[in-house]
C-alpha cells in the first residue's frame, strides 16, 4: 500500500533530511509553551496526510529550535501490513491488547508503578510497537476522523522514498517567503 504523507519540521533539519533522504529524529519532542509531541505508539516515524496540520507541526519545531523558517516535507510511504486504527478498533483497545500480550504472565499491567507519567506513556508506546512488530505489522494507519490520517512507520529505510519540499514558510510571518521551491535545498 503506497500513499503520500507530510511531515512538518524545522528548516535546518529539513535540509539534512532532503540531502540524506532519511529522518534522524523520531517523534518525541518537547516544544515551547509546555507543548509536546509524544510517540504514542513507540519509536518510529510519524507522518500525516494533511498539509495544513503538518505546517502546524513545522511551526512548533522551528519555534523550539529558534529558527525563522519551517518546512513541510512530502514523501511516498509504503506499508505492507499496517495495523488500522479507526472507529471500529480504537487506540485504547490496541494498547490494552499490547499490555495484555506483554505482561500476560505478570500479576500487574503497569511496567513500573514509580515511573513518571511521561516515562509510563513512553513505555506503553514501546510495548505497543513491540506487540505490532511481533504480529508482523510494519506500522499504523490511524484514521483520526474522516479526513485526518496519521501514519506511523517502523522501518523508514524500507518505507519512505522521494522526500521533497512541499512548503517553506517564515514562522513570524514578517516576510512573504512562502514557497514550495526545492531550489534552496540543493
Amino acid at each position: 500500500m503506497d500513499r503520500k504523507a507530510y511531515r512538518g519540521i524545522s528548516y535546518k533539519e529539513a535540509k539534512e533530511v532532503v540531502r540524506h533522504q532519511k529522518y534522524e529524529r523520531h517523534e518525541f519532542r518537547a516544544f515551547n509553551h509546555n507543548v509536546a509531541a509524544r510517540s504514542l505508539f513507540g519509536s518510529g516515524l510519524y507522518l500525516i496526510n494533511d498539509l495544513e496540520l503538518a505546517a502546524r507541526y513545522a511551526f512548533c519545531h522551528a519555534d523550539a529550535e529558534e529558527e525563522q523558517k519551517a518546512v513541510v516535507l512530502t514523501q511516498k510511504i509504503y506499508l505492507q501490513n499496517p495495523f488500522i486504527l479507526n472507529y471500529r478498533y480504537s487506540e485504547a483497545r490496541l494498547k490494552k491488547e499490547a499490555l495484555r500480550w506483554k505482561y500476560e504472565n505478570i500479576h500487574h499491567l503497569v511496567p513500573q508503578a514509580t515511573s513518571s507519567p511521561l516515562e509510563l506513556a513512553m513505555q506503553i508506546g514501546n510495548d505497543t510497537r513491540d506487540f505490532l512488530l511481533a504480529h508482523s505489522h510494519d506500522g499504523i494507519i490511524y484514521h483520526i476522523d474522516d479526513e485526518i490520517i496519521y501514519y506511523i512507520l517502523y522501518d523508514q529505510e524500507k518505507q519512505i522514498k522521494d522526500i521533497e519540499v512541499a512548503l517553506v514558510f517564515n514562522i513570524h510571518g514578517s516576510d512573504n517567503s512562502l514557497t514550495t521551491s526545492y531550489e534552496e535545498f540543493n
